[in-house]
């Protein structure tokens, strides 16, 4: 006898059901568009597996999950002789990316508050050296490109690939306290389209490894 009640693929297909932390990498929009996963994180079997490719790098740890959002506005169109909508369309559509970043280094500021260069001050003995990087009120933003990574337990991975991605307008603070939770700093990035790309995949790609036949 069959089973009435099934899913798409079966409850064996471990690429269905995803759960657990995953990893942002981000890179300059400007470097070429990986081709594959080999392109953004190193897939041989050795002491660097699972290392960035350059230009890649880690945006590093995170609190409460990595939220991958879409949506979309649409137009409406009606007529006077119809008693409903004849028609809609989509007019517009959005994806993001956020997350909330949990170390406190100056790269994590530099990220997460669109600050400028990080610069080393060397300082004469017996002062210790430092490392400087400006509260700046920028003019524009820098556009990367922004990976979202996944590994299944079987060791297969996925990944979101956006081309454009940009700093989304959000406050983003931190709070120095005795008790409670560690700093952690809010960040979205907004996915722009890609115009010279075809339409499928103006924001970017979702690659998946298959397991071997």
């Amino acid at each position: 006898m069959g089973t009435f009640l099934r899913s798409k693929h079966g409850v064996d297909y471990e690429r269905g059901f995803v759960q657990g932390a995953g990893r942002i990498l981000m890179a300059p929009s400007s470097g070429t568009y990986p081709e594959g996963l080999e392109d953004i994180i190193v897939l041989t079997a050795g002491a660097t597996q699972y290392d960035v490719v350059v230009p890649f790098e880690e945006v590093g740890f995170t609190k409460t999950g990595i939220n991958i959002t879409r949506n979309n506005a649409e137009e409406n169109f009606d007529v006077d002789q119809v008693r409903g909508s004849i028609l809609r369309r989509p007019a517009d559509w959005e994806m993001s990316v956020g997350t909330q970043l949990a170390e406190g280094s100056l790269e994590t500021f530099q990220t997460a508050w669109e600050l400028g260069p990080i610069t080393a001050v060397t300082k004469t003995d017996p002062q210790l050296s430092e490392r400087h990087v400006g509260l700046s009120a920028p003019t524009s933003y820098i556009e990367r490109m922004v990976v979202v990574l996944f590994q299944f337990d079987s060791g297969l991975i996925r990944a979101w690939v956006f081309r454009r991605c940009i700093r989304a307008a959000q406050e983003s603070g931190m709070t120095l306290q005795k008790t409670g939770e560690q700093v952690s700093l809010p960040m979205r990035w907004n996915a722009l389209v890609d115009s010279d790309q075809a339409v499928a995949t103006q924001f970017g790609e979702i690659f998946e490894q298959v397991p071997a036949p």
